[in-house]
């Protein structure tokens, strides 16, 4: 089990809100940077997106480099290296644009704690050896900081 994910997960059912930095409301970004800060972490903080994200995907994986550090594996993710505690950025049809924390699924397999904004609330889904994303998502950069 992984600091990170298990501080990720305290925020399951958290409302789901752009720019969302607090325990009540959060976005992907913001649950990843609230996730690391619980585990004493502070990363600076990217908050230069609007309301539709997938339009600064590039901003978001290089702010991502800048607080992780470069990204053990970029697209294509075989899953098989994914672990407890990694961070992921995700392309879902277009530029990539969200964040999600790594877990794993009690069967074994990874699972992505992410505060989804189509489901409106922080939740873990299981990634299912060859399971497709939903909407042609898949796994852009693998980033690997551990607490």
């Amino acid at each position: 089990m992984s600091r990170l994910a298990d501080a990720a997960r305290k925020y399951m059912g958290v409302r789901f809100r752009h720019r969302g930095r607090s325990p009540q409301a959060l976005d992907c970004v913001g649950l990843a940077w609230l996730a690391y800060k619980d585990c004493g972490e502070e990363l600076p903080d990217y908050r230069l997106y609007g309301a539709e994200p997938a339009r600064h995907g590039p901003r978001l994986t290089e702010a991502m480099k800048v607080a992780l550090g470069e990204p053990i594996a970029v697209e294509p993710v075989d899953h098989s290296i994914l672990r407890d505690g990694d961070v992921v950025v995700i392309r879902y049809e277009h530029e990539p644009h969200h964040v999600a924390v790594i877990g794993t699924h009690p069967l074994g397999y990874p699972s992505l704690i992410h505060a989804h904004g189509v489901y409106k609330r922080v939740l873990e889904q299981g990634l299912p050896p060859g399971l497709k994303m939903e909407k042609g998502g898949a796994i852009t950069h693998v980033f690997r900081r551990p607490v």
